[in-house]
């Protein structure tokens, strides 16, 4: 889990992006591990991000903005495998 400092602000991203980027930093509250809650929300979140040109390395660079460290960013490419090829990755 990362705590976002006060007053920061996602530069780069649309007001939409960043309500997305928001949401996304509110389920990784638990290094977004798979669960029941993650499982039904991250393919199709990733899959939004995708649709607007917004990769998983700009995501993962936005949630290390924030303090989110490797092992949970690792856990957002095993979402992104799960988005591309409907197995989650390793």
């Amino acid at each position: 889990m990362a705590k976002r400092p006060k007053n920061f602000t996602w530069i780069g991203f649309t007001a939409e992006q960043v309500k997305q980027l928001d949401f996304l930093d509110f389920i990784g509250n638990n290094g977004w591990a798979r669960n029941s809650q993650t499982d039904a929300l991250m393919p199709g979140i990733l899959q939004e991000f995708a649709d607007e040109g917004i990769g998983i390395e700009r995501i993962k660079q936005a949630m290390a903005a924030i303090g989110y460290e490797r092992a949970a960013l690792h856990e957002l490419d095993r979402w992104e495998s799960k988005r591309t090829t409907g197995r989650f990755g390793k």
